[in-house]
C-alpha cells in the first residue's frame, strides 16, 4: 500500500434485505457461490497472484475507478464532499467532532446536506462496481471484505507498497483509512441514499477494520496468514447484526475497535 497521507480507500471504495441474507449464512466458511456478476473465466491468469481471483479483481478495479484513474465526475464528487469537512485527510476529524459535540446527526447533516447530489453520484458510481463483480452474491461480497481485512489478496500487478489489497498505512502507525471511509458511509445512510445497501457496506467495512486490526497484515507480503476460522465467523456475525447507531459508536474509537476480538 502507498505510504502516504492520502489514504487510497478512504473514498472507497437496491439489494433490499441483503444484510439479513448475508447474516443468515456462515459466510466465512461457505463455498463460492455460482457465478453472479462477471464470470471467473473472464479474468486472465496473473502469475504470482495469491488469494481469491474475483476478490483481487474487484479491489483492483475499485482502486482503478476511485483512486488511480478516477473519472472527472468521481473526482469532482469527492472534492465537493470533502471540502466542508476540511479536505480529504481531515474528514475523520470532522466526523469525530460532530459526534463529540452532542448534536449528531444534525451537526453532521449540516455539513453534508448541501452536497447531497455529490453523494448520490458517488453512490451510483460505486454501486456499479459492486453489481459488476458480485451481483446478487452476498456471501461472495462478504468474503471479499474478509480477505481484504486479513490482507490475503496479493496482486503483483500493483507497484511496490501497494501489492496487497488492504487499507494502507505508514508503519509504525496503523491506518486512518477506515475512519476516513466512515463519514462517506454514514453520509449515504443519513442522507437516505440506498440506505439498506450502504448500511450493509458500513457493517462490512467495520468487519474489515477489526480483522485488519487483529491480523496486522504486512505490506507487500504474499504470505499473510488468515485468522482462525472461528474468529472470522464470530466477528462477521457480530458486525452484520449491528445497527446504524452501533456502527457509528464503534467508529468513535481509534485506532482499534473497543471490543476488538470479542464476539
Amino acid at each position: 500500500m502507498p505510504q502516504n497521507t492520502m489514504d487510497r480507500r478512504g473514498v472507497l471504495r437496491t439489494a433490499v434485505g441483503i444484510a439479513g441474507a448475508a447474516a443468515a449464512v456462515t459466510v466465512a466458511g461457505a463455498p463460492p457461490a455460482a457465478a453472479h456478476g462477471r464470470p471467473r473465466s473472464e479474468f486472465p491468469d496473473v502469475p504470482g497472484m495469491v488469494g481469491d481471483r474475483r476478490a483481487n479483481e474487484f479491489w483492483y478495479e475499485y482502486d482503478e475507478r476511485f483512486y488511480f484513474n478516477p473519472t472527472p465526475e468521481a473526482s469532482e464528487a469527492v472534492a465537493a464532499i470533502v471540502k466542508p469537512l476540511g479536505g480529504f485527510t481531515k474528514v475523520d476529524t470532522a466526523w469525530a467532532e460532530t459526534r463529540s459535540g452532542g448534536r449528531y446527526p444534525r451537526s453532521f447533516l449540516e455539513l453534508v446536506t448541501p452536497n447531497r447530489d455529490a453523494f448520490v453520484l458517488l453512490s451510483d458510481l460505486q454501486r456499479d462496481v459492486y453489481r459488476e463483480f458480485y451481483g446478487d452474491d452476498p456471501r461472495g461480497l462478504v468474503r471479499a471484505f474478509q480477505d481484504f481485512g486479513q490482507g490475503v489478496l496479493f496482486d503483483p500487478r500493483r507497484a511496490p507498497g501497494e501489492k496487497v489489497h488492504m487499507m494502507n498505512f505508514t508503519p509504525p502507525d496503523f491506518t486512518h483509512a477506515y475512519h476516513r471511509w466512515q463519514p462517506f458511509l454514514a453520509g449515504f445512510r443519513l442522507l437516505g441514499i440506498d440506505v439498506t445497501w450502504w448500511t450493509h457496506i458500513n457493517r462490512l467495512a467495520g468487519l474489515a477494520w477489526e480483522l485488519q486490526s487483529l491480523a496486522q497484515p504486512a505490506i507487500d507480503a504474499n504470505d499473510n496468514k488468515r485468522l482462525p476460522r472461528r474468529t472470522v465467523d464470530g466477528l462477521t456475525r457480530k458486525w452484520l447484526h449491528r445497527t446504524p447507531d452501533q456502527l457509528d459508536r464503534a467508529f468513535d474509537t481509534y485506532p482499534y475497535p473497543a471490543d476488538m476480538g470479542t464476539f
